[in-house]
This record gives C-alpha cells, structure tokens and sequence, in this order.
C-alpha cells in the first residue's frame, strides 16, 4: 500500500511542477513501517497436530475459523476386552489476538467385558477449549500456550442408569523450531480433574507428561515419534496415586491442500503399574493402545 501511496504522491507532485511553471522542493517519502513482532506472529508455523498425540503452541489468527473432526480409540484390558470409540466435532476461532475459542461436542460408546459380564457403555457430551498465546517463537525463543478446557459428559452404562461426569483441564504447550523448515519439537503439561457419578461425585484426576519431535520429510508432509507419561489419581490432587503408564509411538501429518490437513498417530504402553497389582503395565486405569486420526479444514 505505501509504494502506491508514493507513487501517487510523486505523479501528483509532476503535475504541480508542470501547471505552475515552477520549480517545487522535493518530498522524500516515509520509510515503510515495520511489522510489529508479537507471540501471535510467527515467520514459520508449525502445525499444532505435527506432533502426534502432543499439540503444538500456535493459535487461530484473529478472524479465521476451521472445523475439525477427531476419531479416539483405546484398545487392549488386562482380562476380558475393552475397547472405546469416542469422536469430536469442535470449531475453532480466533476471537482475539492470540487467543482462540474452540467449543466442540463429543460422544462415544464402550465395548466392554470382564469375567463373562457385559460392561458396554455409551456417551455424549460438549466442551470448549480456550487458549492464549503467552510467548511466541520468533520473540522469545519457544512458543508457549495456556490452556483451560472444562466440558460435560453424560454416560450411560448398559443396566446401570445415567451418571454425569464434569471434567476441567489446565494445560501447557510448548514448542520450539530445531532446524527451520525441518526439525520441531514440543512438549505439554496438562492435569485433567473429574467429577463423575450421581452425587456425592467420585473425583480424579491424570497428570499427563508428553515430548514429541516431528520432521518435514517434504514440503506439507511431518512424521513424529513422543514419548507420553500419565499418572492417575482417586483424587483433585497428587496424594492418592491410582497408577501410571508410559506410552510411546509416531505420528502422521499431511497438509492435503491449503484447507485440509489430515493426521494420525498410535501409542503403545510400554510400561506402567496399577497400585495393587503385581503385574507390569496399568491396565486398569489406562488402555494399551490408544489410537487418534483427525481431519482439519481451514478458512
């Protein structure tokens, strides 16, 4: 816009010169302005699901808005089968800089048995995800995100009568640039704290610990490996330790088209403990496979 500017400003000034038959003294026109760096601005995004289950630190832009479409399955139980199916429809927008809303709902269904005994369950329920953009990677060196995520769920449990379930989670993401246009990295933090069943309302809560790196094989295309720890507790705090797990395994990104980014990733416990039980890995608490593929369009 300011090359235009001057350059109108200089035909103006020949047409002056000409009509007035006098010399006139020059104007030297402004110096462009610079754009202002922030933690919304970024020379080179990363792709917040580059990284597998772990999410990277970007944000919607002010005004821009995408759906999104998350399919989540846990499968594998000590005994018996248990196997879940859980899917998210949720609309994210940036509604001020560095900042984006994303309410979404959800809902599954649970196949489940133990000892003979049918233990199948459905659920639905809706959220929002809120997120600010605290630090960014050109400014500061990594990018850094806060983010508070409460929603509801109603389950119903086969012969067993509705219960609801209140969930808030608090979270960090971070993630820095290795090697631009290459290499990424990111880390989360997050505490999950629920309220399930009728009242007085059972509660519990899972720490979850995640490290991811993704690399650009080509342009538009990421595969990443992360590593995930989660430990669960009988209560909103660190002092009744249920168990904990560790998980492991790659990821898939691919920037289709300009709008459409398709993604996948697969994680393996790999080693855990239920408090109680003798035997390695939590699989009371925790699946031993769970499994996330996402579709996302931007507009």
């Amino acid at each position: 816009m300011l090359p235009k500017i001057a350059a109108a400003a200089v035909a103006l000034s020949a047409l002056s010169a000409n009509a007035l038959a006098t010399d006139l003294p020059t104007r030297k026109s402004a110096p462009a302005t610079q754009p202002t760096l922030s933690a919304c601005t970024e020379s080179e995004g990363i792709p917040t699901d580059a990284f597998g289950f772990t999410t990277g630190s970007d944000v919607a832009d002010l005004g821009s808005f995408g759906p999104s479409l998350t399919y989540g399955g846990t499968f594998g139980a000590r005994s018996g089968r248990s196997n879940a199916h859980g899917a998210q429809l949720q609309g994210s927008y940036g509604l001020f800089p560095c900042f984006e809303i994303g309410p979404y709902l959800l809902g599954g269904y649970t196949n489940a048995s133990a000892g003979g005994i049918s233990a199948n369950s459905s659920n639905n329920g809706a959220g929002v995800e809120m997120k600010y953009r605290l630090l960014g990677r050109d400014l500061h060196g990594i990018g850094l995100t806060v983010v508070l995520d409460p929603s509801v769920n109603r389950t119903d449990p086969d012969g067993a009568g509705r219960f609801t379930t209140f969930n808030t989670g608090i979270r960090l993401f971070a993630d820095k640039t290795l090697v631009p246009g290459k290499l990424y990295a990111a880390l989360n933090l997050s505490q999950d704290m629920t309220w399930a069943g009728p009242a007085p309302y059972g509660r519990s809560s899972t720490l979850t610990a995640s490290g991811s790196v993704a690399w650009q094989v080509v342009d538009g295309l990421y595969v990443s490996g992360e590593v995930r720890h989660l430990r669960r507790y009988n209560d909103l705090g660190f002092g009744n330790e249920a168990g904990y797990a560790t998980f492991a395994g790659p990821g898939i990104y691919w920037q289709a088209t300009k709008q459409l980014a398709l993604s996948a990733a697969y994680n393996i416990q790999v080693a855990g403990k239920a408090k109680g039980e003798p035997r390695n890995l939590d699989l009371t608490n925790f699946s031993q496979h769970p499994v996330k593929v996402k579709a996302a369009y931007s507009f």
